[in-house]
């Protein structure tokens, strides 16, 4: 392998195991840090190098996730396996593997263009995703979610019970701020919690567990890129770590969220994103409450207060910001919602925006 000591240095700096490429038989002739990858150029081309650091089955149903919608033509990295065939090397109970370089641009979802691309390749992917085996450890890992909303939000509703409790008995700038915005929080999970009880929840969860799909978990904007450009636009997708067993509606209303953040909870935006969406999926009759009921519940706020009274990992100053966010953002975010179903009621039957 040229320039070993080099290689193996490069790989330390970007905290890797500097020895974790012996198990590979290609040469590798430069290796820089790009995000949270490692850029390496081969005697195959143009690779990459990933740290995973989560459970070898959670892992298993990445690489498999991975490899399933790669079969179906759609443009993921494919994986470069060891010289024994194995998809990964372990050491010291951290993963690595190595994938394909996918060439393309990180999309911009302020972008109208990108967004539309963005929407509509969400749609492709998850028609790639139908007819996946996950591995047999799946759902004693927490990867098959099938059905679990409603629960998942009773049991962060009575977090956010808890920890308004510790912070009514705290005195700390968080403390105050969080008490304040606590009741309103509970409120709003149990309106996601009631939007559950009244919608078809449970199924269009069934009918999409026989199509045996799965979310990506994870739809940030660079985790796509744009490919083809003029020529032949599309889209690929990087990063499966957090990808799950679950309902299309979870990436959908993730996208949406992602872009009422920066676009201020404005109900148009949203509209369009469902619009690009469907018309490349059918909807199910009444879907459109699933993504409300899953825009309501007040996931930001569940975070921040996370962070401040279990993680104890994150600055006590980027928490106060994030509550001031919350609370700057109210009145838009309730707008929002008084427009939101019965305008998506509309984009899914009639296929434009009113």
């Amino acid at each position: 392998m040229a320039e070993r000591t080099t290689i193996s240095q490069a790989l330390e700096e970007c905290g890797f195991a500097p020895d974790v490429l012996d198990a590979y038989g290609f040469d590798v002739y430069k290796a820089e840090s790009v995000r949270k990858v490692v850029r390496l150029d081969t005697s195959l081309g143009v690779l990459a190098l990933k740290k995973f650091k989560f459970t070898d089955g959670e892992l298993d149903y990445s690489l498999a996730a991975m490899q399933h919608v790669k079969e179906q033509s759609f443009d993921v990295p494919g994986l470069i396996p060891t010289r024994d065939g194995a998809l990964y090397v372990k050491q010291d109970d951290v993963k690595y593997f190595v994938m394909e370089w996918l060439q393309g641009r990180e999309s911009r979802y302020s972008h109208i263009y990108d967004l539309t691309l963005a929407a509509r390749g969400l749609a492709d992917f998850h028609r790639a995703t139908r007819g996946f085996h996950p591995p047999p450890t799946a759902a004693s890992i927490g990867k098959e979610q099938w059905g679990s909303w409603t629960g998942h939000f009773l049991e962060r509703m009575e977090e956010l019970r808890s920890w308004q409790v510790l912070a009514e008995q705290g005195g700390t700038p968080f403390d105050n701020m969080y008490a304040d915005a606590a009741a309103y929080g509970i409120t709003e999970a149990s309106r996601a919690v009631e939007l559950l009880l009244s919608s078809r929840y449970e199924e269009i969860s069934k009918e999409e567990q026989e199509w045996q799909g799965f979310c990506h978990h994870d739809y940030a904007h660079h985790n796509v890129l744009i490919t083809g450009e003029h020529a032949k636009p599309g889209i690929a997708i990087i990063d499966f770590d957090y990808s799950i067993s679950d309902i299309r509606a979870h990436d959908l209303a993730s996208l949406i969220l992602r872009n009422m953040k920066s676009d201020k909870w404005d109900a148009r935006t949203a509209f369009f994103i469902l619009k690009s969406y469907y018309e490349r999926a059918e909807p199910h009759p009444g879907e459109e409450r699933l993504v409300h009921a899953m825009l309501r519940f007040p996931q930001d706020l569940y975070e921040v207060a996370r962070y401040q009274f279990v993680e104890k990992n994150r600055p006590a100053d980027v928490l106060e910001s994030r509550l001031r966010k919350w609370e700057q953002q109210r009145q838009r975010r309730e707008r929002f919602f008084r427009e939101f179903e019965e305008g998506a009621r509309y984009v899914l039957k009639e296929g434009k925006i009113r």
